[in-house]
């Protein structure tokens, strides 16, 4: 290691090696330190010096082959392995390996702002995070085996609402609100679901016995836009949809949705209701139509991820889907009409196994991707603001001497204006 230096907000630590790479850290917890992305390699000799510039957005390289290198860095990286965006998208909830959540602005999608101090949710390691539609309510499953709500009036001051409520589970570990925020979904280990009252966030109550049926773990639980129906996913490869109508008398409706070959990872409603996506582990999603929850029918499988399908999230117009593997990758899919859909452009790769969060903003084109060990990352997929930054970037550089030296068969016609 020949060099080393901090950024300017001390947050990020960069390291010079003589293996011709830098590496870049997180080190903003210096107790909970990790590396961001991949070793930054191009150079034929020993890298020797390195740099921030005083925004922290670039860092310079120079190397024994006599070359200068400038990097660009993502600057909307946020602490986090899971996280949630509130209903409003204004505000993203992550929680790290230090078991402790933090809560971020993420008005301005390149510049992620905390908001308070990050604080600790309960005993044990945060599994499962779930905002109430108003986003004035927080609740966090811990591996203490229980769930605690939390009051986020202030996100810069988060205020317990009572005690944790006690849940039986090691492995099952989905929670979920309803649309209306009066309903609590938790999953225990048997297999079952407990549905609760949470009118009063002070005092949660139990509605009606546990829903049984799973032969599996219950991975994934989602409420339905209109609140009456709520879906699971579960272990043993199917899908039950449930009549909420009376919440504590809920039924089944239905028979249970077969065709995954393994087990269900994840299910996420379009906007409108009437469609229903599952990823597996058979490495694939299937969209449902449901515009009648007692009378379903399968529509579509999409292929393309090569491991298990672990997340799943709908654009607010519901004509994208986002689908998050364990091979690493993010697929984009065109679902405008589910009986037609096909896969948009090129696999994605976050720099990491996707499972953790994968979630569409409520109200924008941004998606949070879990892009490496405790990292978040917001990508903008709006193109016309990615080339508009692009040429903000490169105006100029395309010359006409440069433009004649690589592109000489071809007239003269920069992508960017000016």
């Amino acid at each position: 290691m020949w060099s080393v230096a901090f950024s300017p907000d001390g947050s990020r630590l960069a390291a010079a090696s003589a293996d011709s790479t830098a590496s870049l850290w997180k080190v903003g917890d210096p107790e909970h330190a990790s590396q961001v992305g991949g070793p930054l390699a191009g150079s034929s000799g020993e890298m020797f010096a390195l740099g921030f510039s005083p925004d922290g957005r670039t860092l310079a390289t120079g190397a024994g082959d006599n070359t200068v290198r400038l990097w660009s860095l993502p600057t909307s990286d946020m602490t986090g392995r899971i996280g949630v965006f509130r209903p409003d998208g204004r505000v993203l909830a992550t929680a790290a390996r230090d078991e402790r959540v933090r809560l971020w602005d993420v008005r301005r999608s390149g510049r992620p702002v905390p908001m308070g101090e990050p604080f600790r949710p309960g005993k044990g390691d945060v599994r499962s995070l779930a905002f109430s539609a108003d986003g004035r309510t927080l609740a966090v499953v811990t591996g203490g085996r229980a769930v605690q709500l939390w009051n986020l009036d202030d996100p810069k001051h988060p205020v317990r609402y009572g005690s944790p409520v006690a849940l039986r589970f090691r492995f099952a570990d989905a929670v979920a609100f309803s649309p209306d925020g009066k309903v609590l979904a938790t999953t225990y280990d048997d297999r079952t679901i407990q549905l609760w009252n949470v009118a009063d966030p002070s005092r949660p109550r139990r509605l009606g016995d546990p829903l049984s049926g799973h032969k599996g773990y219950v991975n994934s639980l989602v409420f339905s836009q209109d609140g009456r129906t709520l879906a699971s996913g579960s272990a043993d490869g199917t899908v039950r949809l449930w009549n909420l109508a009376d919440p504590g008398r809920a039924v089944l409706l239905g028979a249970p949705l077969k065709g995954h070959l393994g087990a269900v990872n994840a299910l996420a409603y379009s906007p409108d209701g009437h469609t229903l996506a599952s990823g597996g582990d058979d490495n694939s999603v299937r969209l449902w139509d449901i515009t009648n929850p007692a009378k379903t029918s399968g529509i579509a499988s999409l292929k393309g991820h090569t491991e298990a399908v672990v997340s799943l999230t709908f654009n607010r117009d519901g004509r994208t889907l986002a689908s998050g593997g364990n091979d690493g990758t993010v697929r984009l899919w065109n679902v405008s009409d589910p009986a037609r859909a096909t896969a948009i452009g090129q696999s994605m790769s976050p720099d990491a196994k996707s499972g953790g969060f994968l979630a569409f903003s409520p109200n924008s084109r941004l998606l949070g991707v879990s892009s490496g060990t405790d990292t978040i990352r917001l990508w903008d997929l709006d193109v016309d603001r990615a080339v508009a930054r692009i040429c903000s970037m490169t105006r100029g550089v395309l010359t006409r001497d440069t433009w004649r030296e690589y592109l000489s068969r071809l007239s003269y016609d920069p992508p960017c204006d000016g």
